[in-house]
């Protein structure tokens, strides 16, 4: 038997067992069951029941981090892995491999949902400001029957600050390597029938990278209004200015020896980032019953963003434009998005049985220019300084109904269903030639699991579930027979509670296996050339791609005892195509004019390319480590003190979708310290006092964060480890802060 169905059959094999589990003696009452919210955590949610792997994470543990990205925040969470793009926010988070293989550019398979609603993320980045985080929960597995497109390997729900808690004045500075800088002034009330706070944030780098330099400012807030003692209406906002510059990559590993921060030699595919995000939310919710909630979201979601694109390589007398002419890029990209829409959401528990519904409606817009930056060369054509070569407006219209039922069988055992349709209409117009494509995607996405309670301590869980994503109009203008993609999703795992060398200890553990059909990719390969092109394999979008991930992973957490405690999580994973038969990787110019049809006929690849056929079936997708832990041990000295220490590591994976280059595999050492206290900090009451230090890489270890590898980028004929595209971690780095909650 193959091992891809072997584990296949084993999971359905196990989560049937699970759903067919005979009742046991007849319960005269049996514990009330509740369903998952598509959107607020609140008092309803447990994960006692849950058939699927789940983590939650406090505004607390957040703050604890004092995290530059979310990464910082996430990777104490196994399956969760992240392209880093230099400092700061550029950063793409991806659940149990998934999308693995893209870039930056792309949607990352992940739904980010913030207070309910899914943000999509153009460019990959979890767009939210931390500092305005109130709690975080990771879901794994195909979440497309809550949230809808692009849910394929799971969900992360980000909730924002709000209510009470924010009362009070409170002030915050931290600072810390190649002029890092971080202020916040939040001020908030909190009275019988209202409570709402402001808080101003302010984040400056000047980068460790060339012209790498970073600034985020941002406003926002929550104002809540308590109509009575089981309903209010909460109103929350934030406005963001973020500038980015490069994102500190080098070609090769010489120059990633040599010169990491790629002074006078990097200049990276994108620069000049501007980004404007804002978000508005109307939330009324209604707790009608001692189990039963309605809630109602209105919401809009604004980015708008310019940015440089596409460094020119060759002028237009034919002579080769080095990485040290770092202002010579081709195009200057304008882009904005808006996102508007509204859920309705009702949920009841009737003992035994639960029952959740929701409406979604919701219409995206997205305007976007591509301007030529100066004069440059494209296949031979002058392309002028201010040309318009793109100019499109895209809108996309989803209609969706969902719902949750959960059945408790019996003190045991506990069913669940969930269903979603989507109905997607799109509507895309070239506003330079007056073109206009339309279609339309009707989609279910569904999930059955169970969740069986051996005994007090220790349940199993199973399910099987489904995601989706669509393919867009522009990948639809070069093949109408484009289908959507799809994961199926299936996992089984345990969570128990048990004494570890006398530790009170929190596990919980799963396999999954993911089989991704249909995925979207060039018929040429991923990233090649358009000139590949041949008569029998033509430069178009389609459905080639299928790809397998299976696994398993461990997440362990303990509760204090003698002034220690520990967490750990371990991910293994294997993952693979399985269909990839077309990949034309380039050896040479990419663009020159002259094609050779055989490597020896390569003599000149600076004028002449070769474009070399792979069949990448059976191939591991690129950065998928098989082994990644991370290890966290907490020591308290004293109440107010607490000493922490992280160790990260991330195994050896391919960089490029051939399987010859390698990104190697890294260990991250974290040291952190933090003091709370009450003190008198301007006279009065006493205030809270939060003082923090942290090292992170304490041994100055300066690996390669992300590693990519696509053609012959040095133009020399030979694809190599000198054409790699490579991010050198900054290596040891110190932060310091303090906070004053008055």
């Amino acid at each position: 038997m193959q091992p891809k169905s072997f584990i296949k059959k084993t999971l359905v094999s196990s989560l049937l067992m699970a759903l067919g589990l005979p009742a046991v003696q007849a319960q005269t009452e049996l514990n009330a069951v509740t369903v998952t919210s598509s959107t607020i955590g609140d008092r309803f949610e447990s994960d006692a029941d849950i058939p699927a792997s789940t983590t939650f994470i406090s505004g607390e543990v957040v703050e604890e981090k004092h995290a530059q990205n979310l990464i910082e925040v996430l990777r104490s969470i196994p399956g969760i892995t992240a392209d880093l793009a230099g400092e700061g926010d550029g950063i793409k988070i991806k659940i149990r491999g998934v999308d693995n293989q893209r870039y930056m550019g792309e949607k990352p398979g992940v739904a980010i949902v913030i207070d309910g609603v899914p943000v999509f993320e153009r460019t990959g980045k979890v767009n939210v400001d931390l500092d305005n985080i109130a709690s975080i929960r990771v879901v794994k597995g195909g979440a497309s029957y809550l949230f809808g497109e692009d849910a394929l390997a799971g969900a992360i729900i980000i909730t924002t600050k709000r209510g009470a808690s924010n009362a009070g004045v409170t002030l915050e500075a931290d600072m810390g390597s190649y002029g890092y800088t971080r202020t916040l002034v939040k001020a908030g009330i909190a009275e019988e029938d209202f409570a709402g706070h402001v808080q101003i944030s302010d984040r400056h780098n000047d980068g460790y990278y060339a012209l790498s330099e970073r600034d985020a400012e941002a406003v926002s807030g929550n104002f809540e209004y308590y109509l009575n003692d089981h309903s209010e209406l909460s109103f929350g906002f934030e406005e963001v200015e973020r500038f980015r510059d490069r994102d500190g990559s080098v070609r090769g590993v010489t120059a990633a020896e040599e010169n990491p921060t790629g002074e006078g030699e990097g200049r990276g595919y994108t620069r000049m980032f501007n980004v404007d995000l804002s978000r508005l939310n109307l939330t009324y919710s209604n707790d009608f019953s001692d189990t039963g909630n309605f809630s109602a979201i209105v919401y809009q979601y604004e980015d708008i963003t310019d940015f440089w694109s596409s460094p020119i390589k060759v002028d237009l007398d034919g002579s080769f434009v080095g990485d040290d002419q770092v202002d010579r890029y081709a195009n200057l990209n304008y882009y904005e998005q808006l996102q508007r829409g509204a859920k309705l959401e009702a949920r009841e528990s009737f003992g035994d049985f639960a029952l959740m519904g929701g409406l979604e409606v919701k219409k995206n817009t997205y305007d976007s220019k591509t301007v030529a930056k100066e004069d440059y060369s494209s296949r031979g054509r002058l392309v002028a300084e201010g040309t318009v070569t793109s100019d499109s407006y895209l809108e996309e219209i989803t209609k969706a109904v969902y719902t949750e039922a959960k059945l408790a069988v019996n003190e045991q055992t506990t069913l669940t269903a969930n269903y979603r349709f989507d109905n997607i209409a799109l509507d895309d117009l070239d506003q330079r030639s007056g073109e206009r494509r339309e279609d339309t995607f009707n989609i279910h996405s569904w999930r059955v699991g169970a969740d069986y309670d051996l005994t007090a301590q220790t349940s199993l869980y199973g399910s099987i579930s489904t995601g989706f994503r669509t393919p867009t109009l522009s990948e639809m203008e070069t093949n109408a027979d484009l289908k959507p993609e799809t994961n199926m999703n299936y996992e089984i795992g345990a969570r128990t509670q048990a004494s570890l060398f006398g530790w009170k200890t929190h596990i919980n553990s799963s396999l999954f296996y993911i089989n991704r059909k249909d995925f979207i990719t060039a018929a040429l390969g991923q990233y090649a050339n358009g000139n590949a092109a041949t008569d029998d394999v033509l430069d178009i979008y389609d459905n080639i791609g299928h790809t397998t991930s299976k696994g398993f992973e461990l997440a362990m957490q303990t509760e204090k005892k003698h002034n220690w405690s520990f967490d750990f999580a371990y991910t293994f994973m294997i993952n693979k195509f399985v269909d990839y038969d077309n990949f034309f990787l380039a050896l040479g110019n990419p663009y020159a004019r002259t094609q050779v049809d055989s490597e020896a006929e390569l003599v000149d690849p600076m004028n002449q390319v070769y474009f070399k056929h792979y069949d990448n079936g059976g191939n591991y997708v690129p950065r998928s480590p098989k082994h990644m832990t991370n290890v966290r041990a907490h020591w308290y000295p004293t109440p107010k003190l607490t000493l922490t220490t992280e160790i990260d590591y991330r195994g050896e994976s391919y960089a490029d979708e051939i399987n010859q280059e390698k990104m190697p595999a890294r260990t991250l050492v974290n040291l952190g310290m933090q003091y709370v206290t009450k003190a008198q900090v301007l006279g009065g009451a006493a205030s809270t006092l939060t003082l923090f230090f942290k090292v992170d890489n304490l041994f100055d270890d300066q690996f390669y964060s992300i590693v990519r590898g696509t053609s012959d980028s040095d133009y020399d004929g030979d694809y190599d480890a000198e054409d790699l595209s490579i991010n050198v971690d900054p290596g040891r780095v110190y932060m310091a802060g303090f906070k004053v909650k008055f």
